[in-house]
């Protein structure tokens, strides 16, 4: 039963993704309804969604009360309303991420790219030609940073800083959290341009009017180069993606950056780091997905990467949301 049990395991992925493009978990709202009322609702057919509903009651999803189901509190985070929702990323992992997966094999047997072997480029590439997906794609990078904003607000003293440049930070996510709690602050997002390009319009959806107008987007390439003399420098969730030589090339244009910055500027690395057993499905999904060659860094790998690309490592913290965060000075010459 226990091989059955994950060997099926993807299936489940999938349900869930499939009820979060429906937005069941919207419809029912915190009450219930019979799957009758759902396939209305919902455009679907009765009877398979009838069979969809009981699916999702084996991973405890959806509870039943009678004919009637119900979302259950841990999977509240599937309404698009939720605070901290994971609606998009849930789809973005069952779908896209798991089709990637089809090329493990190549990759376990190689050690390249199974998003290449299955798709015939880069994971970058395809989202450049595939804007449905790489709205999917952005929308489920900010339900992944709201949380790791949230949580960085306690860890980390924003309050004498006026400027702020998320490197590689999508449309937004981790800024408006950040800003919204320093009126003084300003963000600016240096990404490729057709993110910067959709972050305004994500925005301008999500993001109160205030905050929105100190956020801006600047399109880069951030082995090059990114916006110079801000008072603090985020890298979340990049570096991973990326082998341990590009890291130093991307660590390293910030350092450029950062040159014409204050004294007291800091750069800021989150990253979910691969140190333990249990992370090996996050190296895993690296080396399938991300930058050939990529199979994920431990705290001593980043520092060194950090020391190679001319950092200081003031301090080393933990959040809740498993990243570590790296404060960082850049170091004297």
């Amino acid at each position: 039963m226990e091989i059955l049990k994950l060997a099926v395991s993807g299936w489940f992925a999938r349900a869930l993704a499939v009820a979060a493009r429906l937005e069941i978990a919207d419809i029912l709202d915190g009450g219930s309804m019979t799957s009758a009322e759902l396939a209305e609702r919902t455009g679907s057919d009765p009877d398979v969604l009838q069979r969809l509903l009981q699916m999702l009651t084996v991973p405890a999803v959806l509870e039943r009360d009678g004919e009637k189901f119900r979302l259950t509190a841990a999977y509240a985070p599937l309404r698009a309303d939720h605070p901290t929702t994971q609606r998009h990323f849930a789809i973005l992992a069952a779908e896209l991420y798991d089709d990637a997966f089809a090329g493990l094999l190549h990759t376990v047997k190689t050690g390249k790219s199974g998003f290449q072997e299955v798709f015939g480029e880069s994971l970058y590439e395809y989202l450049e030609t595939h804007p449905e997906t790489a709205d999917l794609f952005d929308k489920g990078m900010v339900d992944l940073a709201t949380p790791v904003a949230q949580c960085l607000l306690g860890l980390h003293d924003f309050s004498t800083a006026k400027s702020v440049v998320d490197v590689g930070g999508g449309s937004g996510g981790l800024l408006p959290v950040l800003l919204a709690a320093h009126p003084d602050l300003h963000g600016t997002v240096a990404d490729r341009a057709s993110v910067c390009a959709r972050g305004r319009t994500a925005l301008e959806r999500v993001v109160q009017q205030d905050v929105r107008d100190r956020i801006g987007f600047v399109p880069s390439d951030f082995f090059v180069e990114v916006p110079a003399g801000a008072d603090r420098y985020l890298l979340k969730n990049v570096l991973h993606d990326w082998t341990y030589e590009n890291c130093v090339r991307i660590l390293r244009t910030v350092a450029t950056a950062m040159a014409d910055s204050s004294p007291d500027a800091r750069l800021l690395v989150v990253e979910p780091l691969v140190e333990s057993d249990i992370d090996g499905w996050r190296a895993m999904f690296q080396a399938v997905a991300c930058d050939e060659g990529t199979t994920g860094l431990d705290e001593s790998a980043m520092r060194q990467a950090l020391e190679e690309a001319g950092f200081t490592v003031k301090s080393v913290g933990q959040l809740p949301t498993q990243h570590k965060v790296f404060v960082t000075s850049l170091r004297a010459s």
